[in-house]
Protein backbone atom coordinates (compact mmCIF):
# COMPACT_ATOMS: atom_id res chain seq x y z
CA UNK A 1 0.00 0.00 0.00
CA UNK A 2 2.78 2.38 1.11
CA UNK A 3 5.06 1.67 -2.10
CA UNK A 4 1.81 2.60 -4.44
CA UNK A 5 1.39 5.55 -2.09
CA UNK A 6 4.69 6.34 -2.97
CA UNK A 7 4.83 6.15 -6.47
CA UNK A 8 1.63 7.95 -7.25
CA UNK A 9 3.05 10.63 -4.76
CA UNK A 10 5.85 11.16 -6.87
CA UNK A 11 3.58 11.11 -10.04
CA UNK A 12 1.77 14.14 -8.96
CA UNK A 13 4.98 15.44 -8.18
CA UNK A 14 6.50 15.50 -11.19
CA UNK A 15 3.44 15.96 -13.30
CA UNK A 16 3.08 19.34 -11.47
CA UNK A 17 6.51 20.11 -12.51
CA UNK A 18 7.04 20.97 -8.93
CA UNK A 19 4.40 23.29 -8.09
CA UNK A 20 2.59 21.25 -5.41
CA UNK A 21 2.72 21.25 -1.96
CA UNK A 22 3.92 18.37 -0.04
CA UNK A 23 -0.09 18.65 2.11
CA UNK A 24 -2.05 18.94 -1.05
CA UNK A 25 0.14 15.19 -2.67
CA UNK A 26 -0.63 14.16 0.88
CA UNK A 27 -4.25 14.77 1.18
CA UNK A 28 -4.44 13.07 -2.36
CA UNK A 29 -2.75 9.90 -1.49
CA UNK A 30 -3.80 9.84 1.96
CA UNK A 31 -0.54 10.18 4.05
CA UNK A 32 0.90 12.43 5.99
CA UNK A 33 3.02 15.74 4.74
CA UNK A 34 5.84 14.60 6.76
CA UNK A 35 6.00 11.17 5.08
CA UNK A 36 6.06 13.03 1.63
CA UNK A 37 8.65 15.43 2.61
CA UNK A 38 10.60 12.09 3.21
CA UNK A 39 9.79 10.57 -0.11
CA UNK A 40 10.86 13.06 -2.02
CA UNK A 41 14.34 13.37 -0.35
CA UNK A 42 15.07 9.95 -0.31
CA UNK A 43 13.94 9.34 -3.57
CA UNK A 44 15.27 12.67 -5.05
CA UNK A 45 12.00 14.13 -6.75
CA UNK A 46 14.02 17.15 -7.20
CA UNK A 47 16.78 15.52 -8.80
CA UNK A 48 14.48 13.37 -11.23
CA UNK A 49 12.35 16.88 -11.76
CA UNK A 50 15.45 18.45 -12.98
CA UNK A 51 16.25 15.74 -15.38
CA UNK A 52 12.91 15.80 -17.23
CA UNK A 53 13.35 18.88 -17.97
CA UNK A 54 16.66 18.44 -19.69
CA UNK A 55 16.24 15.18 -20.97
CA UNK A 56 17.73 14.05 -24.69
CA UNK A 57 14.24 14.47 -26.06
CA UNK A 58 14.27 18.04 -25.53
CA UNK A 59 18.06 18.21 -26.14
CA UNK A 60 19.28 21.35 -27.81
CA UNK A 61 16.24 23.34 -28.04
CA UNK A 62 15.63 22.41 -24.27
CA UNK A 63 19.12 23.44 -23.31
CA UNK A 64 18.82 26.74 -25.09
CA UNK A 65 15.30 27.25 -22.73
CA UNK A 66 16.74 26.53 -19.34
CA UNK A 67 19.69 29.05 -19.95
CA UNK A 68 17.04 31.56 -20.84
CA UNK A 69 14.90 31.02 -17.88
CA UNK A 70 17.58 30.95 -15.30
CA UNK A 71 18.64 34.29 -16.95
CA UNK A 72 15.55 35.76 -17.02
CA UNK A 73 15.06 34.68 -12.92
CA UNK A 74 18.46 36.21 -12.57
CA UNK A 75 17.08 39.58 -14.25
CA UNK A 76 14.20 39.56 -12.14
CA UNK A 77 15.64 38.43 -9.05
CA UNK A 78 18.29 41.50 -9.51
CA UNK A 79 15.07 44.34 -10.73
CA UNK A 80 13.64 42.93 -7.15
CA UNK A 81 16.62 43.86 -5.27
CA UNK A 82 16.38 40.15 -4.28
CA UNK A 83 13.56 40.88 -2.41
CA UNK A 84 11.79 38.34 -4.40
CA UNK A 85 11.21 34.18 -2.97
CA UNK A 86 12.47 31.01 -5.10
CA UNK A 87 8.89 30.16 -5.76
CA UNK A 88 7.58 33.27 -7.62
CA UNK A 89 11.22 33.67 -9.13
CA UNK A 90 10.10 29.82 -10.22
CA UNK A 91 6.92 30.53 -11.32
CA UNK A 92 8.14 33.93 -13.50
CA UNK A 93 11.15 31.60 -14.90
CA UNK A 94 9.10 28.31 -15.89
CA UNK A 95 10.92 26.34 -13.65
CA UNK A 96 10.80 24.51 -10.13
CA UNK A 97 11.76 26.22 -6.96
CA UNK A 98 14.57 23.64 -6.40
CA UNK A 99 16.11 24.50 -9.77
CA UNK A 100 15.90 28.32 -8.61
CA UNK A 101 17.68 27.98 -5.74
CA UNK A 102 20.36 25.67 -7.00
CA UNK A 103 20.72 28.62 -9.12
CA UNK A 104 20.73 30.69 -6.66
CA UNK A 105 23.59 28.93 -5.00
CA UNK A 106 25.86 27.84 -7.77
CA UNK A 107 26.00 31.23 -9.62
CA UNK A 108 26.17 33.16 -6.05
CA UNK A 109 23.10 35.71 -7.01
CA UNK A 110 23.57 37.34 -3.58
CA UNK A 111 27.39 38.87 -4.38
CA UNK A 112 26.06 39.89 -8.09
CA UNK A 113 22.71 41.79 -6.34
CA UNK A 114 25.97 43.31 -3.99
CA UNK A 115 27.67 43.95 -6.89
CA UNK A 116 24.54 45.54 -8.62
CA UNK A 117 23.93 47.68 -5.63
CA UNK A 118 27.95 49.00 -5.35
CA UNK A 119 28.08 50.02 -9.59
CA UNK A 120 27.29 53.76 -9.92
CA UNK A 121 25.15 54.57 -12.86
CA UNK A 122 27.12 57.24 -14.60
CA UNK A 123 25.41 60.34 -15.27
CA UNK A 124 22.85 60.67 -17.96
CA UNK A 125 23.52 64.83 -19.51
CA UNK A 126 20.39 64.73 -21.39
CA UNK A 127 18.52 63.84 -17.97
CA UNK A 128 20.07 66.69 -15.68
CA UNK A 129 17.92 68.15 -13.58
CA UNK A 130 18.28 72.08 -13.94
CA UNK A 131 19.08 73.99 -10.67
CA UNK A 132 15.74 74.93 -8.80
CA UNK A 133 15.05 78.07 -7.08
CA UNK A 134 13.71 76.73 -3.26
CA UNK A 135 12.49 78.12 0.04
CA UNK A 136 14.21 76.37 2.49
CA UNK A 137 11.66 77.47 5.37
CA UNK A 138 9.26 76.33 3.45
CA UNK A 139 10.77 72.76 3.37
CA UNK A 140 11.60 72.54 6.92
CA UNK A 141 11.10 74.83 9.57
CA UNK A 142 13.22 74.65 12.61
CA UNK A 143 10.43 76.87 14.90
CA UNK A 144 7.73 73.71 14.13
CA UNK A 145 10.24 71.49 15.18
CA UNK A 146 10.58 73.21 18.67
CA UNK A 147 6.83 73.69 18.81
CA UNK A 148 6.36 70.09 18.48
CA UNK A 149 9.43 69.69 20.57
CA UNK A 150 7.27 71.38 23.34
CA UNK A 151 4.11 69.60 23.24
CA UNK A 152 5.74 66.61 23.45
CA UNK A 153 7.44 67.80 26.73
CA UNK A 154 4.30 68.94 28.03
CA UNK A 155 2.98 65.38 27.83
CA UNK A 156 5.80 64.15 29.05
CA UNK A 157 4.95 66.28 32.55
CA UNK A 158 1.77 64.84 33.52
CA UNK A 159 1.79 62.47 36.11
CA UNK A 160 -0.23 59.63 34.45
CA UNK A 161 0.32 57.69 30.83
CA UNK A 162 -0.96 54.95 29.21
CA UNK A 163 1.32 52.12 27.44
CA UNK A 164 -0.58 53.93 24.76
CA UNK A 165 0.67 57.70 25.29
CA UNK A 166 4.14 56.42 25.95
CA UNK A 167 4.31 54.52 22.22
CA UNK A 168 3.03 57.78 20.41
CA UNK A 169 5.20 59.73 22.69
CA UNK A 170 8.27 58.07 21.53
CA UNK A 171 7.04 57.23 18.18
CA UNK A 172 6.45 61.41 18.13
CA UNK A 173 10.42 61.67 19.58
CA UNK A 174 11.82 59.32 16.84
CA UNK A 175 9.68 61.20 14.44
CA UNK A 176 10.83 64.72 15.69
CA UNK A 177 14.81 63.66 15.32
CA UNK A 178 14.06 62.00 11.63
CA UNK A 179 12.74 65.85 10.81
CA UNK A 180 15.64 67.72 12.73
CA UNK A 181 18.10 65.06 10.44
CA UNK A 182 16.09 66.19 7.27
CA UNK A 183 16.73 69.97 8.48
CA UNK A 184 20.07 69.06 8.90
CA UNK A 185 20.69 67.69 5.58
CA UNK A 186 18.61 70.41 3.72
CA UNK A 187 20.85 73.28 5.35
CA UNK A 188 24.18 71.47 4.72
CA UNK A 189 22.72 70.49 1.00
CA UNK A 190 22.29 73.97 0.11
CA UNK A 191 25.32 75.27 1.68
CA UNK A 192 23.74 77.07 4.72
CA UNK A 193 25.34 74.94 7.44
CA UNK A 194 28.91 74.60 7.65
CA UNK A 195 30.24 71.29 8.43
CA UNK A 196 33.35 71.00 11.21
CA UNK A 197 35.72 68.49 10.58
Amino acid sequence: MKKDQMERAEKMFLKAKGDITNKAIADAVGVNSLTVGRWKKRRAWDEKLEQMAASPAKAGAGQVRKRDARDKALDYFLEMGGNITNIDLAKYAGVAAATVSKWKKSDNWEAKLTEEAVEEPEADTDMMIPALDIDIDALANPGQIIQINAKIDQLLARDYLTSGEIAQIAEAKSDLLDAVDIYLNIMREFGQLEVEE
